[in-house]
């Protein structure tokens, strides 16, 4: 890639923090050093090659955001010039000093920053979950079918406990009135589904390659290191979710998608609707899980029967869908015949056996500024 692509990306993910002057500064002056070819240059043309050679899908687009988060990563775990310019660690924020101090820290530890920017992600966010409980209410206006949840790529298990958080929704409040997990007002555009239409829910189970201990800083600062440094109402959303995911002994399995899902969905289940639920996995997939994942729908897909269906509710990015069932090496995308837009999720429900495909609506990756879309796709 062409360092004045990357620099561009860089400004045009500054000139979209519309919540973090930091990270918008940060990726300012990263864009700049991109086009010096200094440090970021480097850092980026390395980035690329270990994850080509790693068989990652790594998305120009993306790398301003992986950047972002693996610099505010070394903040949350003792980088003290660097917690001494991000306000969640208790720094000042002063907006023209963060790229230096950044710049430097980069030319030390760029090892470490590359590492963090190739390997799966942790991004999460409990609003996430206001995407899947629609989902699910659109799908109960047809059927009051019991549902099982199996979460694939279920990181701390947010999704799981989506039913506990509160949110605003056009005039009254969803979730428990008394949640310490408020998710705000997430819908920009009011979905067509009332929330009493969701079905009840028998299991929600969830597995995940990398486990996660609430207990761990390491492993909070991880998730908290997705979120803008200077965005309180975001940090305190997550801290929260992480500490009611634990009181509720919610539980995710470390495991491979293709030896935990068999397990639930490999043979119909008449007592209730099998759901398939994944959010921001299907990149950081290696492509003999994505390809396995793939084959395991599929085959539960072709399984299902009137009496026990199979609903598959995916929140990716915008063309994620042609990379897990059509494309998993992504072949289409270093061609550039085929693009993933990794700044617009969209939620989508597809259904078996009545072969049905639902793009219902689009959101920012955290599931919030939701437009409820609703439109049925061959």
């Amino acid at each position: 890639m062409a360092g004045v692509d990357l620099a561009a990306s860089f400004k045009a993910a500054a000139r979209a923090m519309r919540d973090s002057r930091v990270n918008a500064s940060l990726l300012r002056g990263a864009a700049l050093d991109i086009e010096a070819d200094g440090v970021m240059a480097r850092l980026l043309r390395a980035v690329l090659d270990r994850g080509e050679r790693n068989g990652r899908v790594l998305l120009p687009d993306e790398l301003p955001s992986r950047f972002a988060a693996a610099v505010h990563a070394l903040a949350l775990t003792g980088s003290r010039e660097l917690a001494a310019m991000y306000p969640s660690t208790g720094g000042h924020g002063n907006l023209h000093e963060i790229w230096p101090v950044a710049r430097d820290v980069v030319a030390e530890r760029a090892g470490e920053i590359i590492a963090r920017m190739i390997r799966p992600g942790r991004r999460s966010d409990p609003a996430r979950g206001a995407m899947l409980l629609a989902a699910l209410a659109y799908v109960g206006q047809s059927s009051g079918q019991p549902v099982r949840i199996f979460d694939v790529g279920a990181g701390p298990g947010f999704a799981l406990a989506a039913p506990m958080f509160r949110q605003d929704f056009f005039g009254h409040s969803v979730g428990p009135a008394d949640s310490a997990v408020y998710l705000g007002h997430p819908w920009a555009v009011a979905p067509q589904v009332d929330h009493q239409d969701i079905p009840p829910i028998l299991a929600a189970t969830g597995c995940d390659l990398v486990g996660f201990d609430p207990s761990s800083s390491a492993d909070r600062a991880e998730l908290l290191a997705w979120a803008g440094p200077d965005t309180p109402s975001e940090l305190e959303r997550i801290s929260q979710a992480i500490a009611a995911v634990d009181r509720a002994g919610i539980q995710v399995e470390q495991m491979a998608s293709s030896v935990w899902l068999p397990r639930g969905i490999s043979w119909p289940r008449t007592d209730a609707a099998s759901v398939v639920w994944h959010s921001d996995v299907v990149l950081e997939m290696a492509v003999p899980e994505r390809t396995e994942l793939a084959t395991e729908i599929l085959g539960a897909a072709g399984r299902a029967t009137d009496a026990a269906p199979l609903h598959v509710i995916s929140f990716e990015p915008a063309g994620a869908q042609r990379l897990l069932y059509d494309d998993p090496v992504g072949a289409s995308l270093r061609r550039g015949a085929a693009r993933i837009d990794p700044h617009r999720f969209e939620l989508r429900l597809d259904s078996w056996p009545s072969r049905t495909s639902v793009l219902l609506a689009s959101a920012e990756p955290s599931g919030q500024n939701a437009h409820w879309i609703g439109s049925m796709h061959d």
